[in-house]
């Protein structure tokens, strides 16, 4: 936990989404197929890809500092052997990267530099969300124990993780969730002093998939990172996964109920919608 003056619940808070690339999948990862043998199916027998959507990572202006969940993606992503040359990986995302889109130029369009940076708070270490380390060596980063601790053991490349595109620096504070409740979700992590930006656990898109709260005087955002797509799809119980888990269902399931408990503005990764959402502090309401 970053050891900070508290903020009187943060009424000075703003978020900014920041844009680092596109990112496209297969469709059905989009509208949800129930069975993983069809998924299987439309993983290698179909060419079905989605539209182009936004890979985002989120600037938290903060009374005690500049935050960024995630880091986005990196255009090394196009340069010969950055990414795994496996037919699963090649068959289920694409991205499309310029340099001028990596976080470090995107942040330079606000009026930041990297230098500012307090600290990083990392929803799971995917490639789209940890592209963009090499731009903060020497700032604070945190990530998942869980992950962390699969992406270095030998199931690491089949989880997804690709350790050898990390700084070689590289070495993030581990989140455990050893703080009181947060709604439905029965632990949380504090990431600030008094409790303003919290972290929770919702597995299943990652092995140590992790959300963040940010309370403020009248909504709460929630960066969900890759729990789920959209509100549609968080609403209708359509984790963001590739093969469908229990884990993953019950994490959308305990998000959607959170989400609906009290006013909460909803901000996932790759969502064409958030500027609208964030513009309008646009609220989740259940159908």
């Amino acid at each position: 936990m970053l050891r900070i003056i508290a903020c009187q619940r943060c009424q000075l808070v703003k978020i900014h989404a920041i844009q680092t690339g596109k990112v496209r999948v297969k469709q059905f990862q989009l509208t949800g197929a129930k069975h993983n043998l069809s998924r299987i199916w439309q993983i290698f027998l179909t060419q079905k890809w989605s539209h182009w959507f936004p890979i985002y990572c989120w600037l938290i202006e903060h009374p005690v500092g500049l935050f960024l969940v995630d880091v986005g993606e990196t255009a090394k992503v196009h340069e010969s052997g950055y990414l795994p040359d496996s037919a699963v990986f090649r068959a289920v995302v694409q991205f499309d990267m310029l340099r001028e889109d990596e976080i470090d130029q995107q942040l330079g369009q606000l009026g930041f530099t990297t230098d500012q940076i307090t600290a990083i708070f990392l929803t799971h270490l995917h490639t789209d969300h940890i592209g963009g380390m090499g731009h903060f060596p020497g700032k604070p980063v945190y990530a998942s124990k869980t992950d962390y601790n699969v992406a270095i053991s030998p199931k690491g490349s089949g989880s997804g993780f690709i350790k050898k595109n990390w700084p070689h620096w590289f070495n993030p504070n581990l989140i455990e969730f050893d703080d009181p409740a947060e709604g439905v979700f029965p632990s949380s992590k504090k990431m600030t002093e008094d409790g303003s930006i919290v972290a929770i656990p919702t597995p299943g898109h990652s092995p140590g998939h992790v959300s963040y709260i940010v309370h403020t005087e009248d909504v709460r955002y929630v960066l969900a990172g890759d729990v789920t797509y959209n509100i549609a799809t968080l609403l209708d119980g359509v984790p963001n996964v590739v093969l469908n888990t229990a884990t993953a269902m019950e994490s959308v399931a305990k998000l959607r109920h959170y989400v609906l408990a009290s006013p909460s503005v909803v901000l996932t990764s790759h969502d064409p919608d958030v500027p609208r959402i964030l513009e309008h502090k646009h609220v989740v309401v259940g159908g």
